[in-house]
């Protein structure tokens, strides 16, 4: 040996023996030829009583010969390396191959040299696991559906209807356009038609394209690869629509989506795959697209603000959510739950308060109503809610005003009668024609069925 392989050769001992890991090699023999000293105390010798002689002397269960006959490593082992002893430590066995590729020996590694560094290792990955586990289940609940079909309240047959509607929407696996005017609840529909879904146990990723800004919808809905621009993280990032991996993506407002991104989402869409932002490879995804809006699509199409090829991937099913106005029976109903859920089950609405409520056409739909009922609970006096207490734009002309006596009934019953003798005239004059009566009468045809029961009016079929 030359003095600088020999140099050399003295400096590599060195190094391994001032390790804290055991290391040592043995030939394809199985002769151990070198051991460091963490090894050597691991096995209770001196290096002299283990080098030079086969690993079986030093280690009578090895299995260097297992590996360098597969010539596949084994990793992260517990083991003893001695039939007697009671340590236990963790064993690497890696084969060791020439320039050919054929194996010339076997380099083993354990890991800790005594049991406290293995219980402290352990110890560690039993509470990383609890973490894991615990922000797992917190991804879970926060990617679950927050809303069910009978959690969607309402018994008016327009709402009856859209649910049976939806029902069957969701035992299909094609993408959905949800319908409505602002506050109507599409996003509970969304939700409820992932719920009922075959994918119910997968993620439900929620996207406003209203709220994202411009230059981060790519980034936010595809994803980026690393370094793809200033700024970017070193890792990259998932975007939403992997989020939604065996699961539902829904795109709230996609009536606000650029063009540029729906050309994308067409693709995607189309070969099942997407390209992150600043990728060159392809990733596979597999999702189902619920989306809503509150705009007019087909004007949309008409002066080119929307793809028609995306409409037309993206509407294989259509549903309609009913305005509050085409369902005025529900209104109380969700007025008493809004209530219930704001812990003021033992508050009431006054008779004249239910019948304004129940005549307002609520042109905010649900969430109008809502907010009305929340903000006349606050201004309450006692367990009872008025007229008054509600927000003066919200029942402005069925206010009975400061000198009026609310509780007497009379201003309600003048009102009941006359909107009941107004409906029987439309209905008279129609020829009991429902439909007819209802464009006459400026509002929907639920809504007048909804009245008819409420007032017990008689349909007389071809009276003129």
């Amino acid at each position: 040996m030359s003095w600088e392989n020999k140099f050399n050769s003295e400096i590599a001992a060195a190094i391994l023996d001032g390790l804290p890991m055991g290391v040592l090699f043995c030939d394809r023999e199985g002769v151990v030829r070198f051991v460091n000293a963490a090894y050597a105390r691991l096995l209770e010798k001196d290096p002299e009583e283990i080098v030079g002689f086969h690993i079986t002397k030093s280690i009578p269960n090895s299995r260097a010969r297992d590996v360098m006959d597969s010539g596949v490593a084994e990793m992260g082992e517990l083991c003893k390396l001695n039939p007697g002893s009671s340590r236990i430590v963790i064993v690497n066995r890696l084969p060791l191959r020439d320039k050919s590729g054929d194996v010339t020996g076997m380099i083993s590694q354990a890991l800790f040299n005594n049991p406290e560094e293995l219980r402290r290792l352990s110890s560690k990955i039993d509470q990383l696991g609890r973490k894991l586990s615990h922000y797992k289940k917190r991804f879970q609940a926060g990617m679950a559906p927050q809303h069910t079909l009978a959690s969607i309240l309402g018994e008016s047959e327009a709402i009856r209807a859209t649910k049976r509607q939806a029902t069957s929407y969701a035992r299909q696996d094609a993408p959905v356009l949800i319908l409505g005017a602002t506050g109507t609840g599409k996003e509970l529909f969304a939700h409820a038609i992932h719920a009922e879904s075959d994918r119910a146990d997968g993620p439900m990723v929620c996207i406003n394209c209203a709220a994202l800004p411009r230059d981060l919808f790519e980034s936010e809905l595809f994803g980026y690869a690393p370094g793809a621009f200033s700024g970017a993280g070193r890792e990259g990032k998932l975007g939403q629509i992997e989020l939604a991996e065996n699961g539902s993506l829904f795109l709230d407002e996609i009536g606000e989506m650029p063009p540029d991104i729906q050309v994308k989402l067409l693709r995607v869409l189309e070969n099942r795959s997407l390209r992150r932002l600043g990728a060159v490879e392809t990733r596979p995804v597999n999702f189902r697209l619920i989306a809503a809006t509150n705009r007019d699509i087909p004007a949309m199409l008409k002066n080119g603000a929307f793809r028609e090829d995306l409409y037309y991937r993206i509407n294989a099913f259509t549903l309609r959510i009913p305005p509050l106005n085409d369902r005025a029976g529900d209104i109380l109903i969700i007025a008493r739950h809004i209530l219930d859920r704001i812990g003021l089950e033992q508050v009431v609405f006054s008779r004249e308060a239910e019948e304004a409520m129940s005549r307002f056409s609520w042109p905010g739909n649900v969430r109008q109503l809502h907010n009305a009922v929340a903000r006349a609970a606050a201004m309450r006096d006692g367990n009872v809610i008025r007229i008054s207490d509600f927000p003066p734009e919200t029942l402005p002309s069925l206010d009975p005003g400061p000198n009026s006596q609310e509780s007497s009934g009379e201003l309600s019953g003048m009102m009941f009668e006359a909107e009941a003798r107004c409906i029987q005239s439309a209905l008279d004059a129609c020829g009991g024609n429902v439909s007819a009566a209802a464009r006459s009468l400026k509002i929907g045809r639920a809504t007048l069925y909804e009245k008819i029961r409420k007032f017990g009016l008689v349909l007389n079929r071809g009276k003129s």
